[in-house]
């Protein structure tokens, strides 16, 4: 019987009825016309014929009188039990979707039998019909079961009728199980070391992060003090229950402000969600001194060590923007912060670094579980990720995938996650949140559409403004201002040849402008006498300076 790694077993060890570890997938379908009105109890009467199942889709837990677990094989697993079928009343809307997959989501998977589900939810406006796909952590990841449904689609309908989920193969490979044993000594060195120096003294969290650095060879560095996180609504225990608010932005309009700005997408969505938790925040008159604090998954990785063995995927703790600060400003704070951190820990030692994020994360999901918040400062306030997906538009069994949004967890004393999922165009994204604990979070989901607006307008500007500057066009505002804002919006500068282009352009068109005023002056003359030195009615205005122009770009839709 496979056994589980210390990684998988943690999952099950944390794991309450207020804290389930189980990671889900929401995908909205477009049926085809043909079965438009039925597709969904097609669907899963097909779903039900598919009875083969593979691991680790027919394992379930075995408990062993040590009280270690591992997985025994399933010889006949009942699809009865994991095949679900939901109607929404018709038209089912997006509010009474995600009051679904918020109520699926809570709900904890039986571990006397294979840890996962498949819904089936028709009713939806427009015939649409969604899929929900729990499995739990120990079993897959969010990135894991998204590549696996990845597999299961195709880029055409015709190719589209593939297996199903629960005949894809989750199993780990070798590689991947000598990284999981290489995290586990990572693990059991961290811990002697820290033991050793810190002992079991009651006051271990009271000393603050030199101990824990100095255990794990880093006290010199510059990494964030641990533990100085601002104590906010997000780090409340969360209790049972879970709801869900789904969003999406244009990637094409997130690479845009990538081009002009430098920044990263990842630090963009960070930025985005930094604006929109100050704002909710600053609504609910709950000031914070200190900028919120991020959990972000990064990759420890260097360039050319793509094919190398070894774990380097950790948990770093980023500090988001400081109150005050404009937009840009933000940005600009979160891209350094997100920079610095990943160059410290690769300058330090990506191994030196994972023994660290393991102490702290380890300490904040031991208060979290045991009710410690009160006593011992939060490490972070939230848990935002970022995970690619397909970068074409995928069908599935002969239906176009519409829209597919992660659904992820929460974490020990933490009640608010917002994950990112990129797929073809659209970054979709989602907030899990317990609304016992956080009430009213879904317009946490309406101001970071706000605050992508904002960063996009303000962008424009700036990037408008500072073409025109080097522009110098004083003769004609007009067309510098045109020029400026079209090679804002193609992330165009002075020094590129498709820049020199666009000016050409722009030039020629007030070569033709001229040429028709002086035709309509010519045909004027020929009927009325004008006499070029007597004054307009309306000289004092025109000798007066010109307004400044101040660009702005229509607010996007989200």
């Amino acid at each position: 019987m496979p056994s589980l790694s210390l990684l998988d077993f943690s999952f099950i060890a944390f794991e309450t009825a207020k804290t389930p570890m189980h990671v889900t997938g929401l995908v909205i379908l477009d049926p085809p016309k043909e079965h438009a009105g039925t597709y969904a109890q097609e669907l899963y009467a097909s779903f039900l014929q598919q009875t083969e199942v593979v691991p680790p889709f027919n394992w379930k837990l075995n408990w062993s009188l040590t009280g270690r677990p591992s997985w025994t094989t399933v010889n006949h697993v009942n699809l009865d039990d994991h095949l679900r079928i939901t109607m929404l009343p018709s038209p089912g809307n997006e509010q009474q979707l995600q009051q679904v997959v918020g109520r699926l989501h809570s709900q904890v998977l039986d571990r006397s039998r294979p840890m996962w589900e498949v819904w089936v939810i028709g009713g939806l406006e427009n015939n649409r019909v969604a899929l929900v796909l729990k499995i739990h952590h120990s079993m897959a990841d969010g990135v894991k079961a998204s590549k696996i449904f990845t597999q299961s689609c195709a880029t055409s309908v015709e190719e589209s009728f593939t297996k199903p989920l629960w005949q894809c193969d989750l199993r780990k490979t070798p590689r991947q199980r000598r990284e999981e044993t290489h995290l586990t000594d990572t693990v059991m060195k961290t811990a002697v070391a820290a033991t050793k120096q810190i002992s079991l003294l009651p006051s271990m969290f009271r000393l603050g992060s030199k101990l824990a650095l100095k255990a794990v060879n880093l006290a010199d560095c510059d990494l964030k003090v641990p533990f100085t996180a601002p104590k906010t609504p997000f780090n409340l225990s969360p209790k049972r229950s879970r709801a869900v608010s789904l969003g999406h932005f244009s990637i094409s309009q997130l690479k845009h402000i990538s081009r002009i700005t430098g920044a990263s997408m990842n630090d963009i969505l960070f930025t985005i969600s930094d604006i929109a938790l100050n704002r909710y925040l600053n609504d609910r008159a709950i000031p914070i001194r200190k900028p919120l604090v991020a959990m972000m998954p990064m990759n420890l990785r260097a360039k050319g060590e793509e094919g190398k063995s070894g774990n380097k995927m950790s948990i770093g703790h980023v500090e988001l923007g400081k109150q005050g600060l404009s937009p840009l400003e933000r940005l600009e704070s979160i891209q350094h912060a997100t920079t610095d951190l990943k160059n410290e820990a690769l300058n330090i030692s990506p191994d030196a670094y994972i023994n660290y994020s393991i102490l702290v994360n380890g300490v904040s999901l031991f208060s979290g579980k045991f009710g410690l918040n009160n006593f011992i400062p939060p490490a972070s306030n939230l848990l935002i990720s970022n995970v690619p997906g397909a970068k074409e538009e995928l069908y599935f069994m002969g239906a176009k995938v519409r829209e597919q949004y992660p659904v992820s967890l929460l974490m020990p004393g933490q009640t608010l996650n917002i994950t990112f999922f990129s797929n073809a165009d659209m970054m979709y994204f989602s907030l899990v949140a317990c609304n016992q604990s956080l009430p009213g979070f879904d317009v946490i989901t309406d101001y970071m559409c706000d605050a992508f607006a904002e960063i996009e307008q303000e962008v424009m500007e700036t990037a408008a403004q500072a073409v025109a500057e080097q522009l110098g066009y004083q003769h004609d505002e007009s067309l510098a201002v045109e020029l400026a804002v079209e090679a804002a919006q193609e992330s165009l500068t002075p020094e590129d040849d498709e820049f020199e282009k666009l000016y050409q352009q722009k030039q020629r068109k007030v070569e033709e402008l001229e040429k028709q005023l002086a035709k309509l002056t010519e045909m004027l003359s020929a009927t009325v006498e004008i006499d070029p030195e007597t004054p307009a009615t309306n000289q004092d205005d025109l000798n007066q300076a010109p307004k400044k122009v101040r660009v702005r770009k229509a607010k996007s839709a989200s």
